[in-house]
C-alpha cells in the first residue's frame, strides 16, 4: 500500500513559478493514481492531461430540529371532536361523528351522573345538541379522556397574558394516565398541538401524543410561538403555498379542501 501525505502549499511556495507548480501537481496526480491502482499507460502526462471533474455539489442541508407546531382542523363546529380524533386515531380527520355518538351514549347511560345541573341543559336536550352541530366542551373532553385513557390538555390562548402565562386545563389529570394530547383553544376554535420531526414534515409523521409528564412540550410551544393568539399573523398552506392573514382564513381554506383527496391542513407561519 502507498501512503500519501498531502501538504498544502504556502503562499510563498506558490509564488515560485508556474513551472514548479505544474511539476508538483503532476507528481501529486501520479501518486494518487498509483495509490488507487489507476495509473494509465501514458504515465504522469496522461494523468495530468485528464480533464478535471467538476466538484460535486453538497446535498442540501435538512433541518432536523424537532419543534412543536399547531395543526389546523376545519372550522365546522366539530373542531373539538376532529382534533381529538386526529390525535387518538393516527391522524384521522373523520372521527367527529363517531365521537359525538360515543359521548351521547355515555351520557344517556348515566343519567344520575349527568344531570341538568352538571350539563347546563336537560340531559335529552344536551344529547340532541351534541348529536347535531353543537360545539363540544368540557363535558365531552372529560368523557373522551376517559374513553381513551389519555389526558386531554386544553391551552386557552385567549387568556394568555403578555408575559406568556399559560391558561391550561387537563382533563383526566390525576387518573394515572400515561399519555397526553394537547389542544389549543382560541375562544371559538380548537386545533391540535403536535411535534413536527423536521421542518416541512408532512402531518403523517406528526407526534400527536406525549408523555403525561412531559412539560418540555409546553416550553417548546412557547418558544416557537405555536399557539400565539394573533388575529393578523401571516400563515401559509404548505400544500398549495397559498398565503393567508389570520387563522379564520386558514381555517376556512382547510374546511373547503377537507373533502378532497389531499386536505390542506398543513400550515406554517411566515
Amino acid at each position: 500500500s502507498l501512503f500519501i501525505v498531502l501538504r498544502r502549499r504556502s503562499p510563498k511556495r506558490a509564488s515560485l513559478g508556474a513551472m514548479g507548480d505544474a511539476e508538483e501537481d503532476d507528481e501529486m496526480a501520479l501518486a494518487i493514481a498509483m495509490s488507487l491502482g489507476q495509473v494509465p499507460s501514458g504515465g504522469v502526462a496522461a494523468v495530468a492531461a485528464a480533464p478535471a471533474q467538476p466538484p460535486t455539489a453538497a446535498p442540501p442541508a435538512v433541518e432536523s430540529e424537532e419543534r412543536v407546531v399547531r395543526r389546523v382542523v376545519p372550522a365546522d363546529n366539530s373542531c373539538l371532536f376532529t382534533a381529538i380524533g386526529c390525535a387518538m386515531e393516527g391522524g384521522a380527520m373523520d372521527r367527529a361523528s363517531s365521537l359525538r355518538e360515543h359521548v351521547a351514549a355515555v351520557l344517556l347511560s348515566a343519567p344520575d351522573k349527568y344531570t341538568e345541573a352538571e350539563l347546563g341543559f336537560p340531559l335529552e336536550e344536551y344529547v340532541e345538541k351534541i348529536m347535531g352541530e353543537s360545539w363540544g366542551g368540557g363535558i365531552d373532553l372529560a368523557v373522551l379522556s376517559e374513553h381513551y385513557a389519555t389526558e386531554l390538555a386544553v391551552i386557552n390562548i385567549q387568556t394568555q397574558t403578555d408575559s406568556h402565562v399559560r391558561r391550561e386545563q387537563v382533563f383526566g389529570e390525576g387518573r394515572d394516565y400515561k399519555q397526553r394530547a394537547v389542544l389549543i383553544f382560541d375562544g371559538t376554535h380548537y386545533d391540535l398541538l403536535v411535534k413536527q420531526l423536521f421542518n416541512g414534515a408532512p402531518p403523517a409523521l406528526d407526534v400527536r401524543l406525549f408523555d403525561a409528564d412531559d412539560e418540555k412540550v409546553m416550553a417548546q410551544a412557547n418558544r416557537a410561538r405555536s399557539f400565539t393568539n394573533l388575529a393578523k399573523f401571516t400563515i401559509r398552506c404548505l400544500v398549495c403555498q397559498k398565503g393567508f392573514v389570520g387563522m379564520p382564513d386558514a381555517q376556512e381554506h382547510a374546511k373547503e379542501t377537507g373533502a378532497t383527496a389531499q386536505p390542506h391542513i398543513n400550515f406554517s407561519e411566515y
